[in-house]
């Protein structure tokens, strides 16, 4: 029986290699961040909090500007362990170095699969980092379904989904009342709420 292994040619890996080294952006705080050669030395929090709090949720289209240091700050407050409050925290740790591709582009076009594979290997590094479990609880995304559709009431246009995300949609909903924070107060308040939650080792 002959096995044929699809492994790349001298060429294609040396141009990987090539792409790797490219593939890199500057933070907050001056670090260089390597999307597909990231590792824990490249992962701070401040640089987190600054560009989470910089991302506008859904793509921009909200009423008023809603970060996704927010989000996540709220999302912090449906678990029900401190362990499981940092990683609702930080499951969106990692759009602070790939920037926030909205669901539907993410899940239902070509553009997904690739974004997904950097993004698994980015978060693996920051929960890593910050002593939590990768994967993710199943919680976690409970909590971030629960919020987006209380974000979907509060700060978007009425619209009727096809798509259902998560389980239930009504529990929870709009148990937060969404304020109106500027990206330095959602800064502000992330760092905060970290502080609160992770115990360095």
């Amino acid at each position: 029986m002959c096995i044929i292994h699809d492994f790349p040619t001298f060429r294609e890996w040396k141009q990987a290699e090539e792409d790797a080294l490219k593939a890199w952006i500057i933070t907050y705080t001056g670090k260089k961040f390597y999307h597909l050669r990231p590792d824990a030395s490249m992962v701070d929090i401040e640089d987190i909090a600054h560009a989470l709090s910089m991302i506008c949720r859904w793509t921009g289209h909200t009423k008023f500007h809603y970060s996704v240091a927010q989000h996540s700050y709220y999302c912090s407050y449906l678990m029900r362990s401190d362990k499981l409050s940092l990683a609702a925290l930080l499951h969106d740790a990692s759009e602070a170095y790939l920037g926030d591709m909205n669901r539907p582009l993410k899940h239902f076009t070509p553009a997904g699969p690739a974004y997904l594979k950097i993004e698994e290997a980015v978060e693996r590094v920051i929960f890593t980092k910050f002593g939590l479990p990768y994967p993710m609880p199943a919680a976690v995304k409970d909590a971030d379904n629960r919020m987006l559709y209380t974000e979907k009431e509060q700060l978007m246009p009425t619209h009727a989904w096809t798509t259902k995300w998560g389980g239930s949609v009504s529990e929870g909903l709009n148990v937060i009342s969404i304020e109106r924070w500027t990206p330095r107060r959602a800064e502000k308040m992330f760092l905060r709420r970290f502080k609160e939650l992770y115990q360095e080792k």
